[in-house]
């Protein structure tokens, strides 16, 4: 059943639920001992009960709602792959130009990439090391 807003003389606005067919009727106010009468709507509320089946487009109901999301996802998930194709091509350039491996790389801040100095790549190694050391610790023997 709908929930309509209503005012009394007094001043209070309330609101109550009511059929389509008694919402112009008054209802009693919580304040005072007066009928308070149906006014127009200072907003419409409403929710869509739909349970999730997993990872296939989404259902809301409204039609075209639903393709604006499904377009919206599409360009973001196809923008983001041409990101992470990009970042791909520019570091397998720095490696064949500079004649390294991925490992002997470090990303700088502005998304290139860079060659590691003989000290930065040793610091890498044992910083490396030490969180592999750190996580075998963490396992729980069995």
């Amino acid at each position: 059943m709908p929930t309509y807003e209503y005012q009394c003389e007094c001043g209070v606005q309330f609101e109550a639920r009511a059929s389509i067919a008694n919402r112009d009727q008054t209802k009693p106010c919580p304040a005072c001992p007066e009928q308070g009468k149906p006014i127009p709507p200072s907003g419409v509320h409403g929710h869509f009960k739909k349970e999730v089946t997993g990872p296939v487009p989404q259902n809301t109901g409204i039609h075209d709602l639903d393709t604006k999301i499904d377009r919206v996802i599409g360009q973001s998930s196809h923008q983001g792959w041409e990101v992470a194709e990009g970042r791909k091509r520019m570091k397998q350039e720095v490696m064949h130009r500079e004649g390294v491996t991925g490992h002997d790389l470090s990303k700088n801040l502005d998304g290139s990439y860079r060659v590691l100095k003989p000290e930065e790549r040793g610091l890498h190694e044992r910083s490396q090391a030490i969180h592999q050391a750190a996580g075998e610790r963490k396992k729980p023997k069995g």
